[in-house]
């Protein structure tokens, strides 16, 4: 592939979903983005990615191919993280799946 070629390639991110009611988690909200990229035989993908902002800080907890997805391995992480934790009752990912 050319430089040229490199060079057109591009990459976009969205938000696609934003859960900020939440009831039984912490304060915060569970943000969904949409990653869409080129792979290096020029197939355009995407993957989907699941955080939680607290309004300090924003961090990813899963990625998936589709959106049930990416909430299962964030729930999946965000329970792992805080294991033996009372957080981990308070998971913001499972709320979402639930609702």
């Amino acid at each position: 592939m050319s430089q040229e070629e490199e060079n057109k390639k591009e990459t976009k991110m969205e938000v696609i979903s934003k859960f900020d009611d939440l009831t039984t988690a912490p304060m915060g909200a569970v943000v969904l983005y949409r990653l869409v990229f080129t792979d290096t035989y020029g197939a355009e993908k995407s993957v989907i990615i699941a955080s939680f902002d607290d309004g300090n800080v924003e961090l990813p907890w899963g990625i998936g191919i589709d959106i049930n997805d990416a909430l299962q391995v964030a729930s999946r992480e965000y329970s792992h993280f805080f294991k033996g934790s009372p957080e981990r009752r308070n998971n913001p990912f499972r709320e979402v799946l639930r609702s």
